[in-house]
């Protein structure tokens, strides 16, 4: 016959630091064991939960789900809460360990700064050596085409935003003048196409206009940082 092992109270087994990963592919799944767990290891009173999501409407249902009718698999209220993309998250951490003086409050590289300094920049340089996608693209007077320019410099934006988290090696060679793609797992590096080496030039005209004292505080550069002190302590 099976046997049922008795459940130990959470006053007998308090939760320990640790790490605990579990996969399903139905949110709604999740959505029932996170709420159970909160309500077998609630906080302290004026202590808040922190959960990272991967967007902002992701958010907003879990803030729902977790105000549903315990009936409903909520808990009944959905207070002292602090949801966090994943970014904002890090960048807090970097802070932390690096400290204040050394990491600003906002990166000059981010996402929603960086679209609007590209839609600035993009015309400068539109009829360099290399840009003639972005020129394909635009038309031939990218003043005139004010709309066209910003979702421009709003995919650019992503796409180096992306680069910082995914790809610091690539920036990190585009910046020091080497064009090139490189596969540390393999060891191997290959030259940039044609059609892409806008790429790397404009990635060194963000950081000239970033200027000198911050050009160190987009992101690939200050996690790389963050590595680095966080192994020694």
């Amino acid at each position: 016959p099976a046997v049922t092992a008795p459940q130990p109270s959470p006053a007998a087994a308090p939760i320990e630091p640790g790490l605990m990963v579990l996969h399903g592919n139905r949110l709604e799944d999740l959505r029932d064991l996170l709420t159970a767990w909160l309500a077998r290891a609630p906080l302290k009173p004026l202590e808040n939960e922190l959960m990272l999501v991967q967007s902002n409407g992701i958010a907003q249902w879990l803030k729902l789900a977790l105000a549903r009718a315990p009936a409903a698999g909520g808990m009944g209220i959905s207070a002292a809460v602090d949801m966090q993309l994943p970014g904002r998250f890090l960048w807090q951490a970097y802070r932390a360990v690096l400290g204040p003086d050394a990491v600003p409050t906002a990166s000059p590289c981010d996402k929603s700064r960086l679209t609007w300094r590209l839609m600035r920049l993009l015309p400068a340089h539109l009829h360099d050596d290399g840009f003639a996608p972005l020129r394909h693209f635009l038309g031939d007077d990218a003043q005139t085409t004010p709309t066209k320019l910003f979702q421009l410099a709003g995919q650019i934006a992503d796409l180096f935003d992306q680069y910082q988290v995914y790809r610091a090696d690539w920036l990190d060679d585009w910046e020091h003048g080497r064009d090139v793609l490189c596969d540390e797992l393999r060891g191997s590096s290959s030259h940039l196409p044609t059609d892409q080496c806008w790429q790397p030039r404009l990635w060194r005209a963000l950081l000239d206009d970033v200027g000198a004292d911050a050009r160190q505080t987009h992101r690939a550069s200050v996690h790389r940082a963050f590595l680095e002190l966080a192994a020694s302590l």
